[in-house]
């Protein structure tokens, strides 16, 4: 895959576009407008106290002002909510804006620049390299070839340094599972869109960066990185961008066991997915609220969701999402002790996996795989399936991921009464965990883990 060091290019800056500046003053005014209206609601209410019987002694010819102040209020908010329907119109349409939401390696949804973006773009070239790249990059990443649209991004980022086509290739990496090179990625191109002055591109390289950093367990930093994303999608009107952000706000605090805010993060990303008419959105939250719901043991809640968002990736036509609905159908069949189902839910979101070239997905169903051997005793074959995923969390740097295989694999080693191999898994599983700060069901397995066989072989020495 190429690959861009961040010293090789320097950032051209033009321009502010005419349809970004007019968003910004549309927002300005917005903001006037609220406050105005406000100012006039309370100087109305302040002047009916003080002119009305209860008020004090000769201020009653004040009371000649309450209607016009109140006309002037009325009018107020109406003109405010006027602006912000039609900045809201914008934002939800999404279509005259330069970037869109797509769906991401697990339940996440990520932000990406549309295809006619580009062209859009100061010092434009029609016809010339950076263009044809980014064409053929567009037609790979429809057709959810990730790995050839990361090349081909890259290629007309070389050819031509753009917004677009960094936050575009930020987007392929991370469907990529090359969670290192796409927040190098984005960087830079965090970094452009400050000096051109682009809110939009600003928040959107921010919300791809909190998915990042949140997958390589740096969670402090994830919810940071949302808060400053989260801030700059409520300026420019953007509620797209909002909810995408908040549901990676939830899985933020979902990592961290902060279940009641995880799971107000994913209400409230539900109720703007379904205001704006986001399929994907929709499913992604609902995939995350069975998720929490398998969490709190809740197994045929979690169902439900889960097969409401497979519907919906269904009707949308996204094997991504499908893939991952299809797994966490599988996690809840093998949470009710149903092991043969979760298997075929896990071999059919497998098949998807690789056609579309997801680590991430794949890793995360060879390990459910693993766990299904595990149980039906195929210890051996448990075993090798726990190593292969083990070898493709590490190389895509997920640390949860590898915190959680080891903690399986430690388990299964204790039951193979390999109980020195299974401390050394478990210990290392610990120090990821503690790492990240995760307070997750495998932390608390791994340490419990740990606790037990230490007994075990204190007591054995004695």
């Amino acid at each position: 895959m190429a690959t861009l060091s961040p010293l090789k290019h320097c950032l051209k800056l033009g321009q502010m576009p005419r349809i970004a500046r007019l968003d910004e003053s549309a927002a300005t005014i917005r903001r006037v407008l609220r406050n105005l209206s406000l100012g006039l609601t309370g100087l109305t209410v302040v002047l009916t106290i003080i002119s009305g019987p209860a008020g004090p002694a000769g201020l009653d010819a004040l009371s000649v002002l309450r209607t016009p102040l109140m006309l002037a209020s009325v009018a107020g908010w109406v003109a405010y909510v006027a602006v912000r329907s039609v900045i809201g119109a914008r934002s939800q349409q999404r279509g005259s804006r330069e970037t869109m939401t797509v769906e991401g390696p697990a339940e996440e949804l990520v932000q990406k620049a549309t295809a006619i973006s580009l062209s859009q773009q100061p010092d434009h070239e029609p016809g010339g390299e950076a263009e044809k790249s980014y064409e053929q990059a567009e037609s790979f990443y429809s057709t959810y070839q990730y790995p050839a649209a990361a090349e081909q991004y890259a290629a007309s980022v070389e050819a031509r340094p753009t917004l677009p086509g960094y936050l575009s290739w930020g987007a392929a990496l991370i469907n990529c599972s090359d969670f290192g090179q796409a927040e190098e990625v984005l960087s830079i191109g965090l970094q452009m869109a400050t000096r051109l002055e682009r809110k939009d591109f600003r928040a959107a390289c921010l919300a791809n960066l909190a998915v990042v950093r949140n997958r390589l367990g740096r969670i402090d930093a994830a919810q940071t990185t949302c808060e400053e994303a989260l801030d700059l999608f409520r300026m420019i009107g953007d509620s797209h961008g909002q909810a995408d952000v908040t549901l990676t706000l939830g899985a933020v605090h979902s990592h961290r066991a902060e279940f009641d805010q995880a799971g107000a993060a994913y209400e409230a990303a539900l109720k703007r997915f379904q205001a704006v008419g986001n399929d994907v959105g929709k499913a992604n939250a609902r995939g995350n609220m069975g998720n929490l719901a398998m969490q709190h043991e809740e197994l045929e809640e979690a169902l439900s969701h889960h097969r409401v968002a497979l519907k919906l990736h269904e009707q949308v036509g996204n094997p991504l999402g499908r893939a991952n609905a299809l797994a966490n159908i599988g996690n809840v069949r093998f949470r009710m002790g149903r092991p043969k189902e979760a298997r075929q839910s896990y071999d059919a979101a497998l098949e998807i996996y690789r056609q579309i070239e997801v680590p991430l997905g794949l890793a995360s169903v060879l390990g459910n795989l693993g766990n299904v051997l595990f149980r039906t005793g195929e210890h051996d074959e448990a075993l090798q399936t726990y190593e292969q995923t083990l070898e493709v969390h590490r190389r895509i740097g997920n640390v949860l991921g590898q915190a959680n295989t080891l903690t399986n694999t430690g388990s299964l080693l204790s039951r193979m009464e390999r109980r020195g191999e299974a401390l050394e898994a478990l210990h290392e599983a610990r120090r990821l965990f503690e790492r990240v700060e995760a307070r997750t069901r495998g932390a608390q397995a791994a340490a419990s883990l740990i606790e037990k066989l230490e007994r075990a072989e204190v007591s054995d020495g004695n």
